[in-house]
């Protein structure tokens, strides 16, 4: 007798999407489209394409490590309202924030991603992040800083954590040396998880641009990627 693929028992079909869907590290998709991972069969049928498709997106870490506002907000945009809406488990920049006497504390980059994140992933429940330098995980202290700066700070951004309010756990990697006593007992008090990490930059790390405003510029333009030469590739997963 031919076999039915649908007449197998679910948990059977999950592990068989499990296979071609589901990777063990984050997916990149700013830079690659993770070309592992089989999204052909997405197009089986409907039924297939629903079961798939929410465990493609509900179970896979994403990581939008080094990128800007507008790459996440495309990438959101090009899957579509239902499948972010699986989304479970991400990983961002730390948000860069800047001197809490200017007229807006936080970058704005920072702020449209953690708004977009809280409008386009309903069902997010871990959201990780990560400094861009050894030292780059503390607010910027204007010249009259110090702790009550640091302390509202970190309250301004939690702030925008919690208005994800799916979220069940923010994870904020430090390294070892990365942060004082006074910013960890900050974090801790909002219930965020430290994880300490191994440093990775080599000499010429993401903290030799900290200071540059045109690298932080909202208006940054990244010609080295193009999303819509994988769109067709996520446009499989879309809606």
């Amino acid at each position: 007798m031919p076999a039915n693929f649908l007449n197998l028992p679910g948990e059977l079909r999950n592990k068989i999407y499990g296979y071609v869907l589901l990777r063990e590290d984050p997916i990149d998709p700013c830079w690659s489209g993770d070309r592992e991972l089989e999204l052909n069969v997405l197009r089986t049928n409907k039924t297939v394409y629903k079961e798939a498709k929410s465990l493609l997106f509900g179970q896979n870490h994403f990581d939008f490590i080094e990128c800007n506002f507008q790459m996440i907000a495309r990438f959101l945009d090009r899957i579509g309202h239902d499948s972010a809406n699986h989304i479970q488990h991400i990983r961002i920049d730390f948000p860069v924030h800047r001197y809490l006497d200017d007229e807006d504390g936080m970058k704005d980059d920072s702020r449209r991603t953690l708004e977009k994140l809280q409008s386009s992933c309903a069902n997010l429940r871990t959201l990780t992040t990560s400094p861009r330098s050894k030292g780059g995980l503390e607010p910027r202290l204007g010249e009259n800083g110090g702790p009550q700066i640091v302390a509202e700070a970190f309250a301004e951004i939690d702030a925008l954590f919690r208005a994800i309010s799916s979220l069940q756990e923010i994870i904020v990697e430090v390294y070892k040396d990365g942060i004082s006593d006074f910013s960890r007992k900050e974090m801790e008090s909002h219930g965020w998880v430290i994880r300490v990490v191994e440093e990775e930059w080599d000499e010429r790390s993401w903290g030799d641009f900290e200071d540059d405003d045109n690298f932080y510029s909202d208006d940054y333009d990244v010609d080295d990627y193009d999303i819509d030469n994988d769109s067709d590739f996520w446009r499989r997963a879309a809606d």
